[in-house]
Formats: C-alpha cells, sequence, structure tokens
C-alpha cells in the first residue's frame, strides 16, 4: 500500500504543529509514506525521518528550497528528497534563512511604530528562528490584535500594496537543482499551479529535474494535465502533497489530503 504526502511542514519552519504531532495524526488517517520538507533548512530532517517511522510510516529527508527564476521573472519552489548529505543545500539556504529573518523582524518593527503591541523580543519569545509573517500574525490573534491568522488585518497588513508587503531575494532556481542533485538528492518544482512557471521545466530538466509535484492544493485540473505531459515528455516523476502547515494552512491543504502518485514511490528506494 502507498499512501503518501511528501509536501508537509512542521514547527521547524511555518507550520502550527511538532513533528511528532503530525506523524500521529497521518498515522491515524492511514499515510503511509511521509516527507516533511521544511522552508530552506535541513535542520531536523534526520530526526522527522525518525519520528515517522516509530509510528511505522517510511519517510526519507526533505527541503523545499525558496528560489527564483530570472528568465521568467517568477518565483519556483524546489523540493529536494532522500538527500544523502546537505553541504551543498545549506550552503544555498543559509543567506535565506539570514535574509528572511531579518525580513520578519523589519515587519515587527513597523507594527511597532504604527501602533502595534508588538517587539521582537515578545514574538521571538514564542516562535522558533527564523521568524516567518505567520508568526508575526499568530501572535497578533494570540494577543487579540487580530481577528484571525488570514483575515482582514492579514490582508491589509501583508496583501499586496500594505505596508509589511516586502519580500527578499531568493538563489536561483537551477542552482537549487543543482544543490540537491549535489547532495545526492531528487530534485522536484513544488507547486508549479502557484507560481506559473512550467515554462522553465526544459532548463531545469538541464540542471538536473528530476520530477514535477503534480498533486497540489493550486494546481487546477488543466496544471496536472500539463504537468502529466511534461512528465512523459522529460521523463519526469510525478510527486504531490498537501503542503500541510496545520493552523498555517490554506483551506484545502489538509494531511493527506492531495497522495502522491504512485510513480513517486522511487523517491523511497
Amino acid at each position: 500500500m502507498y499512501r503518501a504526502d511528501l509536501h508537509i511542514h512542521s514547527t521547524l519552519s511555518d507550520g502550527s504543529q511538532p513533528v511528532e504531532e503530525i506523524v500521529r495524526l497521518a498515522a491515524r488517517l492511514g499515510l503511509t509514506h511521509l516527507a516533511f520538507a521544511e522552508h530552506d533548512t535541513t535542520q531536523g530532517a534526520r530526526e522527522a525521518v525518525a519520528a515517522a517511522r516509530a509510528q511505522g510510516l517510511h519517510a526519507v529527508p526533505a527541503v523545499e528550497i525558496s528560489a527564483f527564476l530570472p528568465s521568467l521573472g517568477v518565483k519556483a519552489h524546489i523540493l529536494g528528497y532522500a538527500y544523502r548529505q546537505n553541504t551543498h543545500i545549506e550552503a544555498l539556504c543559509a543567506p535565506t534563512l539570514q535574509k528572511r529573518h531579518q525580513n520578519s523582524l523589519r515587519q515587527i518593527d513597523l507594527l511597532k511604530r504604527m501602533g502595534f503591541s508588538i517587539s521582537r523580543e515578545m514574538v521571538s519569545a514564542l516562535f522558533c528562528r527564523p521568524l516567518y509573517k505567520q508568526h508575526i500574525m499568530d501572535y497578533l490573534v494570540k494577543t487579540g490584535q487580530a481577528d484571525a491568522l488570514f483575515g482582514e488585518t492579514f490582508r491589509r497588513l501583508f496583501g499586496k500594496g500594505g505596508p509589511c508587503a516586502f519580500s527578499i531575494d531568493y538563489a536561483d532556481a537551477a542552482d537549487a537543482v543543482r544543490a540537491i542533485a549535489a547532495d545526492g538528492g531528487y530534485p522536484v518544482l513544488a507547486h508549479p499551479g502557484q507560481q506559473k512557471n512550467l515554462a522553465a521545466v526544459p532548463m531545469l530538466v538541464k540542471a538536473g529535474l528530476f520530477g514535477i509535484e503534480q498533486n497540489h492544493p493550486s494546481n487546477t485540473a488543466a496544471d496536472r494535465a500539463e504537468i502529466a505531459a511534461l512528465c512523459r515528455e522529460y521523463g519526469l516523476i510525478p510527486t504531490g502533497g498537501s503542503d500541510y502547515h496545520g493552523r498555517y494552512g490554506r483551506a484545502g491543504s489538509e494531511l493527506g489530503g492531495h497522495p502522491a502518485p504512485a510513480e513517486s514511490r522511487i523517491l523511497f528506494g
């Protein structure tokens, strides 16, 4: 039996639940294979694999690298599975983690100047490093300064044109693919329907792309059909996952809700 969710986030990045809680839920839901793909870090990956196996589940170390496609002018997230070392991945991702944390601190400082009761120390005391905007919003909800994580306050502050809607520079997507491959892993293009970047597949294949995330909450039926065609054309493996973030997730991203195609079992050896 193969029922896999290969795109999960925990408190090690921008998810709301610890790994141990998620693997217990996965076991209750009847999942058989998992991958925790934390953003831009391999921290805790081996421990996550061990926690899954303790529940009788199969797991491989994973990562999700935030990247950019200069040729298209759009973002591209690259998933990396079953890497045997993390030297190249960590070297590529370390600057992103630092920039993300500094970006969040800047957002906190701005919110404080806008009149919110918030400080770097207050937020850092509750959440991991690096900080994400989800942590900032969760703090505002917990302290009664916002009505919901992704409600009107979030849209006003972090939505397009909002005072906190500034981002950071990311690594080149082709370099992300090469870093994962150099560490013995399988590079996969994540949720292309969300970032509208399927035109980059031929270029990423030349860099070493292994697969495309076909089943994902943001991929439309048309996206999935195009991904299937590209996988056939370039000999790629289709994967899938819920992009689970717990309370920080959007509607439709329930754990196990977008199981990976059977072909992705190859990631588990």
